[in-house]
């Protein structure tokens, strides 16, 4: 029979048990009382004892990050002699503290969090929207072209946990602001004149302030391994520009 013991965690209203290998770890207290909270700090052989006891419990390490959470730079450490990265301990959901897991110990679910986590920090570019016809102006009842020449995927490489990581943002969608009220999404870039792919009429004149927000899926690779799609989506929105609605009126020429 396991024997189990409280865990008081650090709000002081919520008990669950935990198994007896902390009696005598870091996080005990007076009276044999293993008192676990966020700001715990637990040995690592603590940890994967509690992780592969069997008590019922899910324990889950998830990797830190550093400058205020927005991953651009790791949480180093060391644990038993050997470099490491901080992660936040969870068992149950809850966060129970801190443990510093050796480099050699980080699995590869724990890098792709990280670099998913990069993926969506990264100062990736917006489209330039180019409508026709040129210098902001256009007709009432007229077929306003709107395209974007940025189409192409773009790779930034990164260190994430000491290695070197290739991230690809890929152009798959293009949501289309025409600033009166209607919007579309489509995969396609738009084209140039003739080819009109992506076009709204205006049904009445005045001024409107069209964007284009471009949604990139991603990919990344460790080193020269494989390409691994990330799961998420992140959208770059665009900046806005005027376009005056105009009408054309008949005019009587002499020559």
């Amino acid at each position: 029979m396991k024997f189990a013991v409280a865990l008081v965690l650090a709000a002081g209203c919520v008990l669950l048990p935990v198994p007896s290998a902390f009696a005598a770890g870091p996080c005990a207290v007076a009276g044999g009382l293993d008192s676990a909270s966020a700001t715990c700090q637990w040995v690592y052989v603590d940890y994967t004892q509690a992780a592969s006891s069997g008590d019922g419990h899910t324990w889950v390490v998830s990797i830190q990050c550093g400058n205020g959470g927005i991953c651009s730079e790791h949480v180093e450490c060391v644990e038993g002699a050997e470099a490491g990265f901080m992660h936040d301990v969870f068992m149950d959901g809850t966060d129970i503290g801190d443990v510093c897991v050796p480099e050699s110990e980080v699995n590869e679910t724990n890098i792709a969090q990280l670099i998913i986590r990069r993926f969506k920090n990264i100062a990736w570019p917006d489209s330039n929207l180019v409508v026709q016809p040129p210098k902001g102006r256009t007709l009432v009842n007229f077929e306003t072209n709107f395209y974007t020449l940025d189409s192409v995927p773009i790779d930034q490489t990164v260190t994430v946990a000491n290695r070197q990581v290739v991230i690809r943002a890929v152009p798959a969608t293009y949501t289309f602001d025409f600033g009166d009220g209607a919007v579309t999404t489509t995969a396609s870039p738009g084209h140039p004149h003739p080819d009109l792919d992506v076009t709204h009429v205006y049904e009445r004149v005045g001024k409107v302030e069209v964007r284009l927000d471009t949604t990139y899926s991603g990919e990344y690779r460790i080193g020269n391994g494989d390409w691994v799609a990330i799961p998420d989506t992140l959208t770059v929105a665009g900046e806005s520009q005027d376009l005056q609605i105009l009408e054309a009126l008949p005019q009587l020429v002499i020559r």
